[in-house]
């Protein structure tokens, strides 16, 4: 009788399917940032007489955060399944580790975020235990259905075709994601271009702004803990709450 869930072969096909994601991520990172050569792209921003795209696809980004989510879902199946504490490939200890660290040693740093493409590599090594993991059976076509929703974000409209958003809509849209720190400050980034009053929201004023209670963590992520913020909740935040620097000068 076999320890696995899914065969041999089905592992194969697995493990292909993640290893197509590194170039299906830097598609969507094209995608996301609308930096695609066809000139297609998100929706646009009404800005006074102008209309100008904003340089952000939230379908695409959605649809990334959403196979992020569903890689994320199965490591932590895997490890609350076979006893096994998730560390992220490369790193020989975890970040709770206290005592002295070899040459070659590297500790998880404090408030790791895992990537997805760090998620891909992590299932791709140990799809040995996927395979013996009751229900990994569906993690193929889960899977696959997750990176077809980012194929399809891709397809977008031609520029003539994208509507024209006001800027409270695009707010709004952006306000209800829910996003770790780093994904906080790549949307801000890319909303700054367009309002400069999101300017400096760097993952510093996160922390400033968490460690002042002025925002909450709505949970944390399912497998390295990195702090979940409501977007919105930090934008407000970042507006109303002054700087340090704007206090001194005050």
């Amino acid at each position: 009788m076999s320890d696995y869930f899914i065969s041999r072969a089905a592992q194969h096909l697995l493990v292909k399917l993640l290893r197509e994601i590194p170039g299906l991520v830097e598609d969507l990172a094209v995608t996301i940032c609308r930096l695609d050569r066809t000139g297609k792209g998100g929706i646009k921003v009404s800005s006074g007489s102008d209309e100008q795209p904003l340089p952000i696809n939230l379908a695409a980004s959605d649809a990334k955060d959403e196979l992020h989510n569903e890689l994320a879902s199965w490591a932590r199946h895997v490890c609350e399944s076979r006893g096994l504490k998730y560390r992220p490939i490369g790193f020989t200890h975890d970040g709770d580790f206290i005592g002295p660290l070899r040459v070659d040693d590297k500790r998880v740093p404090y408030g790791y975020q895992e990537s997805l493409l760090g998620l891909a590599h992590w299932l791709d090594t140990y799809i040995i235990a996927l395979a013996m993991t009751e229900g990994s059976e569906e993690a193929y076509s889960s899977i696959e259905k997750a990176m077809g929703k980012c194929r399809r974000a891709m397809d977008i409209a031609p520029e003539d075709d994208v509507p024209v958003r006001e800027k409270d809509d695009v707010l709004d849209q952006v306000g209800s994601r829910m996003l770790h720190r780093a994904g906080i400050v790549q949307v801000a980034a890319l909303l700054a271009r367009h309002y400069p009053e999101y300017r400096g929201l760097t993952e510093n004023r996160v922390d400033s702004l968490r460690k002042g209670g002025h925002i909450v963590a709505d949970r944390c992520g399912v497998v390295t803990q990195a702090e979940i913020f409501c977007m919105g909740q930090v934008l407000e935040k970042h507006l109303t709450v002054p700087t340090r620097a704007k206090k001194v000068a005050a």
